[in-house]
């Protein structure tokens, strides 16, 4: 059965202009043969692979090494060159959708994990379920399998997994006389609230804050992955708010509107409205770094952000759980990065043998070492010294304790963007009530999911 169409959610012309914001990577002159396997291709045949990507400093220096020990590890990669391109994190969705519909050259994509049931559902993504083993997929933890797949197909192998704790300045909390758990259970929102409020600080007397107590959030998105924690979290364990969405994945009054949920839709709009407030309404652009807030909910990338910015160490901080609503569930969601080959590719069996490496064993230590965020791979959280002590233990115990995967759709794209619309709304609608908000954004997601419904009986290819 084919589907329908993709989405054109920005112009192909924005798409179709010249790819290649970074310099493509080329092979080293000291070739060592790896891991040889079946021939990509004629062994000294000139080819570039093209890569789409997010704007992301650390993943872009990653992808770029992982690149350079791909070309470097057999012979017959000496004169690939891989060119990456990358687009700000709210444009890469829609624009790999775009991308494959116009026809725009691409090999090659990076994708968040509860995205690929979407693109898997409309044919934006080929399946790698041919090239990869029933033990080859067991080198995961399983819900990275799970959020590479689609209906029991494997579509994307991950680059690494996640779970968002939070962080802080260990000088600011110093000196608001705070000492924030050092464990997984961490603080209730009230508690951490009153911390938030603590350390947001105007030493200038202008009625701005010089320092903020919080940003919940990587960059300056407003996305599910660490937004839509709050709403989920209001809820108990089983209840539709801790679900998030119907079990048909499409379904989401009942569910995004509980009286639970919009009660914390209220609280986001306190952090940044009103005499609580904690947070900028508009979001300031590396805030935690900069060292502009004192709270920072995150992955554990942000250490690697820490150790490039701050080589010397001028930068003490702690690692606390996520905060949680006493009467509901402490959570994380998972998912993170996958890669995915695009059916646009004239270079198959060579993009999926990058796809492998960049997540296989060699790919995941440079990913690792470079990003520093909870690998994917067993081997590795089994082994790295880093995840047997705090801090970095505290986020694979969250993985396994709090972590949960975001809700499972092909409809996540669509969701997410009308979530994002949402949560910028709450935050920056000063004087409009919240409720109405939440109950439209309800129904303008059925509105957008309707056309998958019956996804779950889709066999993968059709």
């Amino acid at each position: 059965m084919k589907r329908n169409g993709l989405m054109l959610l920005v112009a192909a012309a924005l798409l179709l202009a010249a790819w290649g914001g970074r310099a493509p990577v080329q092979a080293s002159p000291t070739l060592d043969p790896g891991i040889a396997a079946e021939p990509a291709l004629a062994q000294g045949e000139p080819v570039t692979v093209q890569f789409l990507t997010w704007q992301d400093e650390d993943s872009l220096i990653a992808l770029e090494k992982m690149a350079a020990a791909f070309v470097a590890s057999d012979p017959q990669y000496a004169n690939v060159s891989i060119e990456f391109t990358a687009v700000p994190f709210e444009q890469l969705f829609p624009t790999i959708e775009t991308a494959v519909a116009a026809g725009a050259e691409m090999d090659l994509f990076a994708a968040d994990g509860p995205d690929m049931k979407h693109y898997a559902y409309s044919e934006a993504v080929v399946s790698l379920a041919p090239y990869y083993t029933p033990e080859e997929l067991e080198q995961w933890v399983p819900q990275s399998v799970e959020e590479g797949s689609f209906n029991g197909t494997f579509y994307a192998p991950p680059l690494m997994q996640s779970c968002s704790l939070m962080f802080y300045n260990q000088d600011m909390t110093d000196a608001a006389g705070l000492e924030p758990p050092q464990s997984v259970e961490g603080w209730t929102m009230d508690e951490a609230w009153d911390a938030w409020l603590k350390t947001t600080v105007d030493d200038s007397g202008d009625g701005v804050p010089d320092v903020w107590g919080l940003r919940w959030g990587q960059g300056t998105w407003q996305g599910d992955y660490e937004h839509g924690i709050m709403r989920r979290s209001a809820g108990p364990v089983g209840s539709p708010t801790y679900q998030g969405v119907g079990e048909d994945g499409i379904t989401f009054q009942g569910y995004l509107d509980t009286p639970e949920a919009i009660a914390s839709f209220e609280d986001y709009r306190a952090w940044h409205i009103g005499d609580r407030a904690v947070s900028p309404r508009e979001p300031i652009a590396e805030i935690f770094f900069n060292k502009q807030a004192a709270f920072y909910v995150s992955p554990d990338n942000a250490i690697g952000t820490i150790n490039r910015l701050y080589p010397d160490g001028d930068f003490n901080y702690g690692v606390t759980g996520i905060p949680y609503y006493e009467d509901g569930a402490q959570l994380c969601h998972t998912g993170s990065w996958h890669v995915g080959v695009s059916p646009q590719t004239t270079n198959l069996e060579l993009s999926v043998a990058i796809a492998k490496f960049f997540a296989g064993p060699e790919g995941s230590q440079i990913w690792y070492d470079t990003v520093r965020q909870l690998p994917a791979r067993v081997d590795m959280l089994n082994t790295l010294p880093e995840y047997q002590e705090y801090p970095q233990q505290m986020f694979a115990e969250g993985l396994t304790a709090i972590g949960i995967p975001r809700i499972q759709t092909p409809g996540y794209t669509e969701y997410q963007q009308i979530f994002a619309e949402l949560a910028q709304n709450v935050s920056q609608g000063e004087g409009v009530e919240v409720a109405p908000l939440v109950q439209d954004a309800a129904v303008q997601m059925e509105q957008a999911l309707a056309k998958y419904e019956g996804w779950q009986e889709v066999e993968p290819g059709s």
